[in-house]
């Protein structure tokens, strides 16, 4: 693996150790974090208090694809995703898709509508519904 650049983030989990608190019972925290370099990046904090400058990392872990599935996996099932408000037609995707071709030239046509219907929570049909529609067309002609 290459080292990140400030382009790319390695994701990594940390354990790190809050030096403000009590030695007898010290303070840790647990965090998901995106680093550009050893010492730099952002991230959440899972557990413990807020950082204050003065932690040191006990443990750092990368994090790998499979890593990631698990633990959206883990968070959809706890937290599912909203489902889409509605879903268009096939016939209403269609005016749609001709409306921004032809204001906006066909090649980006596909990325606004669906940066669009994303928006409004929208989703579009399925290749499913698309294979349907044309079949229903061509059965009542």
């Amino acid at each position: 693996m290459t080292a990140p650049t400030t382009e790319q983030f390695a994701p990594k989990v940390t354990v790190t150790l809050d030096t403000t608190g009590d030695p007898e019972f010290p303070i840790h925290q647990i965090s998901i974090n995106a680093m550009r370099d050893e010492h730099r990046g952002h991230g959440y904090r899972l557990m413990g208090p807020k950082y204050v400058g003065r932690s040191r990392n006990l443990r750092t872990v990368e994090l790998d694809q499979r890593d990631a599935d698990e633990i959206r996996a883990v968070l959809d099932e706890v937290f599912p995703p909203a489902p889409a408000a509605r879903k268009l037609t096939v016939a209403e995707h269609d005016r749609a898709w001709h409306a921004i071709e032809g204001t906006v030239g066909q090649p980006d046509a596909d990325t606004v509508l669906n940066a669009v219907l994303h928006a409004l929570r929208i989703a579009p049909p399925t290749a499913a519904d698309e294979q349907a529609a044309i079949l229903a067309k061509r059965t009542t002609r």
